[in-house]
């Protein structure tokens, strides 16, 4: 199958993961899949007028993500379980796991620690069950709605992780080429193409295999300022919602220019 994107060791496939499976070839797998929980990407929802949080908030922008494809089946984790992996929402399928003790956990209220108490409807805490490790470890990183520690402005996905996340998953796994079988807008290549890790991604939705390959293909230097990463990262998704991006329909190969 011919790549949707190709470029310095980083891989996308626009296709159903289970179609790929004897066509891949990578030693670690890490991933955000569906859970099978049919989860609703539409923000807007959770307005209430009780919570001080939300009280304050102009949601007017917010705009509705829709839901995750194939979030209504429940998530079989099987195929993947040969290989060192992160699986991240695995307390919604733990019953298809094997016991681990290594899991993973994504405390997601840095300096907001009290926002449950003030009525923020929104998860605490995320969890990541892995076979790397024989112990638990915790990541703090603010990502809550609006609130954010970074990628401010950044909403490409209903289910999107932050880079920093996704970059300190990859340090607990072995050496080797890593897959993301549900890859989301590509935020596992990202993090993998920073390390200088070679990576496979596998996207069903092609609005969101277009906009991976145009995240790797314009990634930002450190040395560049915000208001540039805001900008390109603002026409990308412009250019995705009107149907007008060169590409729209496209196998990507390599950088742009």
């Amino acid at each position: 199958m011919t790549p949707y994107y190709e470029h310095a060791g980083i891989t996308i496939f626009c296709a159903d993961c289970r179609d790929m499976l004897l066509h891949v070839s990578a030693d670690v797998v890490v991933t955000d899949p569906p859970y099978g929980i049919d989860y609703d990407g539409n923000s807007r929802r959770f307005t209430r007028k009780a919570s001080p949080y939300w009280s304050n908030v102009d949601n007017s922008k917010v705009s509705d993500r829709g839901r995750v494809r194939g979030d209504t089946i429940a998530f079989d984790p099987s195929p993947w379980l040969s290989r060192p992996c992160v699986l991240w929402g695995a307390n919604h399928y733990a019953d298809q796991l094997p016991v681990s003790a290594g899991w993973l956990v994504w405390d997601k209220r840095r300096g907001a620690e009290d926002m449950a108490d003030k009525g923020w409807p929104l998860s605490e805490a995320e969890l990541a069950w892995t076979n790397v490790r024989g112990s638990v470890r915790v990541f703090r990183y603010l990502w809550s709605g609006l609130l954010r520690d970074g990628e401010k402005g950044d909403y490409f996905h209903p289910t999107q992780k932050p880079i920093a996340l996704m970059r300190w998953c990859l340090g607990f796994v072995p050496d080797g080429a890593i897959l993301d079988p549900f890859m989301g807008s590509g935020t596992t290549l990202v993090a993998a193409k920073q390390l200088g890790r070679k990576a496979i991604g596998i996207e069903i939705e092609e609005r969101y295999a277009e906009i991976a390959a145009r995240r790797l293909s314009q990634e930002v230097l450190p040395f560049e300022r915000e208001e540039q990463r805001t900008e390109i990262q603002s026409s990308l998704l412009e250019e995705v919602a009107q149907g007008t991006s060169s590409l729209q329909g496209k196998a990507v190969r390599g950088v742009r220019r």
